[in-house]
């Protein structure tokens, strides 16, 4: 998936900052080493990777088109996440 931007404003960021402890720039992170793509039941995405930090995220998105993204929410990976993480990761 190719991915060259992502769509950013307040209620995004206040959302995953605030809602999860997550900042903007760490969500980015998850996409920028081999991350895991999974299709969501409500028709988004979910990325799992880890960031810069070794924290193991998933980040939930939907894609605009032309490469571009909003991202709508994410966690710290439960156990069971981990689990699917290191077994479908490539490398």
């Amino acid at each position: 998936m190719r991915i060259s931007e992502f769509e950013w404003d307040e209620g995004n960021v206040l959302h995953l900052t605030l809602g999860h402890g997550i900042g903007a720039e760490e969500a980015e992170e998850v996409f920028a080493v081999a991350p895991l793509f999974r299709k969501t039941k409500r028709g988004h995405y979910a990325a799992f990777g880890r960031s810069q930090s070794g924290r193991l995220l998933v980040i939930v998105f939907e894609r605009k088109g032309k490469g571009v993204v909003r991202i709508i929410t994410g966690w710290d990976m439960e156990a069971a996440e981990r689990r699917y993480y290191q077994r479908h990761r490539k490398g």
